[in-house]
């Protein structure tokens, strides 16, 4: 074998060892650093304006911008979490008074109710053989539905420790990226071999795509409040205002998103005996409140970041599947930069086929 051949594949193997082990060392903190760089690039024009007012000190602008970027996303959310934890404990706990003693009035309303009682007596000669008992039947439903939620939102707070150092990692990492991070970009794209324009479109899509999807999600969930109060407010249901916040908050929650406010109100409505309100709001909140999360969030990100709503919609998709919460950012740039790419390439390749075009793909 040539001895040139063999030190460059040899050097090829060690290089490939040792992104191995950076990621096995990084993969479990990558959630954390990913959110880091999202909120560091989404808030660096106003780093920019903070250090300029400074007169240029990286350091002091980085230490002020920091914390108070921290306290205005994460103080919000463990309040929301906390609420929320409180709220389903006392309501599990409600539900435990009621099985042991007996059956609560308001689900004997329930049962007595004129549109389910007939369809109670209509069932019970198919269902002989297996004589259910409601009480057995609806009220561990009902229990396991609230332990489901109360298991969601104490498990945050068991895990409080590992937050806490994530938290912390996030804050370090997020300060680095403020005061380091353009000299870091600076010296990474020097080492790249493409052309300084193919990079500063490269660039503007990671911006543009990252800036929409921002635009989108914070977009969609106030479209999703306003909704969902609105379906609160029909219903006769207390505080639709009030209600209707908390969904917009629930919403960035994965998997179950405004399900954690509306989902309770329509079992309260069960429990009084109002069935068609309850229907209304189980049908409302899981078609039109979490249906719109999936119809309107592709459309708002894919008007303001120029791409085709089919590549949005399959990025913010398939990146929740690949990558989890993060992948609805994630998924959309990464799409918008293979799009991006392969216009560029694609160009050097026909470049009179691409006369005429933005090379920023957007017409």
């Amino acid at each position: 074998m040539d001895r040139r051949l063999f030190v460059t594949l040899t050097v090829f193997s060690a290089l490939l060892a040792l992104l191995f082990l950076v990621y096995t060392i990084l993969s479990p903190l990558l959630d954390t650093l990913g959110w880091s760089a999202v909120v560091g690039i989404s808030t660096f024009p106003l780093y920019r304006r903070l250090r300029g007012r400074l007169r240029g000190r990286d350091t002091l602008a980085a230490s002020l911008m920091t914390p108070a970027v921290i306290v205005m996303l994460v103080l919000p959310f463990l309040v929301f979490v906390s609420v929320l934890a409180g709220e389903s404990i006392r309501f599990y706990q409600l539900l435990e008074k009621s099985a042991a003693s007996g059956l609560p009035v308001a689900l004997k309303d329930f049962l007595s109710h004129p549109y389910i009682s007939p369809l109670i007596e209509r069932a019970m000669p198919y269902m002989s053989t297996v004589e259910p008992d409601i009480r057995a039947v609806l009220l561990p439903a009902v229990k396991n539905i609230a332990s489901t939620l109360l298991s969601y939102s104490t498990a945050i707070i068991r895990n409080v420790f590992f937050m806490l150092i994530k938290l912390v990692i996030m804050v370090i990492a997020l300060f680095f990226l403020y005061r380091d991070g353009e000299r870091a970009l600076g010296r990474f794209m020097s080492v790249l071999t493409v052309k300084g324009e193919d990079i500063a479109v490269l660039l503007g899509t990671v911006k543009r795509v990252l800036s929409a999807v921002i635009y989108g999600i914070l977009l969609t969930c106030v479209v999703q409040g306003v909704l969902g109060g609105a379906g609160f407010l029909i219903c006769g249901l207390p505080s639709p205002v009030l209600f209707g916040s908390l969904m917009a908050v629930a919403a960035v929650i994965p998997v179950v998103g405004t399900a954690l406010i509306w989902l309770p109100g329509a079992l309260y409505l069960f429990a009084q005996g109002d069935v068609l309100q309850g229907v209304f709001l189980l049908v409302w909140g899981g078609v039109v409140v979490g249906m719109s999360d999936n119809l309107i969030r592709p459309l708002f990100i894919s008007g303001k970041a120029h791409m085709p709503i089919l590549v949005i919609a399959l990025g913010v998709l398939g990146g929740i599947f690949a990558f989890g919460p993060l992948g609805v950012i994630g998924g959309p740039i990464v799409l918008a930069v293979a799009v991006a790419i392969f216009g560029l390439y694609s160009r050097r390749i026909s470049p009179e086929g691409q006369a005429g075009q933005d090379p920023r793909g957007e017409g």
